[in-house]
């Protein structure tokens, strides 16, 4: 677990560390670590930022997911796709995408068209615009992440929104993989693989497809950095250095593709195929999808 959250100390004056068993996968939190949020402003307005490198096959679900997620609740919302290089129709689905808001929608979006080179420098450009979109101050906003082959669930903001409510400056959500292309065990490989951060409340797991954070935290340790790579870790590391309140989640996970063709060297994919790498191989010696 990330410090900040139950497995580290609380920072601000506030309670100290639960009892070990509060850390166990599958535990409650004790509700008087959660009584830290009550100097925080409220959220009034919310940005999701989504980074997109030729990704024509899954942004539209994508961005139709998050807006699903927008439209659960009541702030406004403004969700902000960062086209990377893109050679494909990603600009064109992403838009339609959008287009489909109905009239009155407290949801704006919009896509960027930028040449960054790396899914930090996207991630960041999409979260910097969704912040300078929201009609609220840093103090008073939310910010969202996750990936164009990555798709939300409809309490997906509710539920980051419940945890700013309970004092929390930034949540790292949990990711589930969509494992209909495979027919090898590559999902009990994966399984094996989160063992070891823990699956419950209060696990170490990072990743920009599940990640929120308070608008004035963002500014505070001037964003994620233009990382090639690693740009949610990054991110972690400086608002854990800020004494941000920081808590790994279980309630609300995300749905990622299961594909090893990566957009971003060393990236979620790139840890699949090392799965794959360290799993037993077919009988050909390769691992591939149905």
């Amino acid at each position: 677990m990330s410090e900040g959250g139950p497995g580290g100390r609380a920072r601000h004056g506030g309670p100290s560390r639960p009892s070990r068993e509060a850390d166990e996968p599958g535990r409650v939190e004790p509700a008087s670590w959660l009584r830290g949020g009550a100097h925080r402003s409220p959220i009034e307005a919310v940005g999701v930022g989504i980074p997109a490198r030729n990704e024509e096959a899954r942004v539209d679900a994508c961005v139709m997911s998050v807006l699903g997620a927008a439209a659960r609740i009541e702030v406004p919302v403004a969700v902000v796709v960062a086209a990377d290089r893109c050679t494909d129709g990603t600009v064109r689905r992403a838009q339609a995408a959008i287009d489909g808001l109905t009239d009155g929608a407290n949801v704006t979006g919009v896509v960027l068209i930028g040449a960054h080179g790396s899914a930090g420098g996207a991630r960041a450009a999409a979260l910097d615009a969704a912040l300078t979109l929201l009609p609220a101050a840093p103090e008073s906003s939310w910010l969202a992440t996750t990936d164009a082959d990555t798709t939300v669930p409809e309490d997906w903001l509710q539920a980051h929104l419940q945890w700013a409510e309970r004092g929390a400056d930034g949540v790292a959500g949990l990711v589930d993989v969509d494992w209909a292309e495979w027919a090898v065990p590559l999902p009990e490989l994966y399984a094996a693989s989160l063992v070891a951060g823990g699956t419950g409340y209060g696990h170490g797991h990072v990743h920009g497809a599940n990640l929120g954070l308070r608008g004035h935290r963002w500014v505070e340790v001037g964003g994620c950095g233009p990382a090639v790579v690693g740009e949610d870790h990054e991110l972690w590391r400086r608002l854990r250095a800020v004494g941000a309140r920081l808590h790994g989640i279980d309630d609300v996970r995300v749905r990622t593709s299961g594909r090893l063709d990566a957009r971003a060297p060393l990236g979620f994919s790139h840890h699949l195929a090392k799965l794959c790498v360290s799993g037993p191989l077919l009988a050909d010696g390769e691992f591939r999808s149905a």
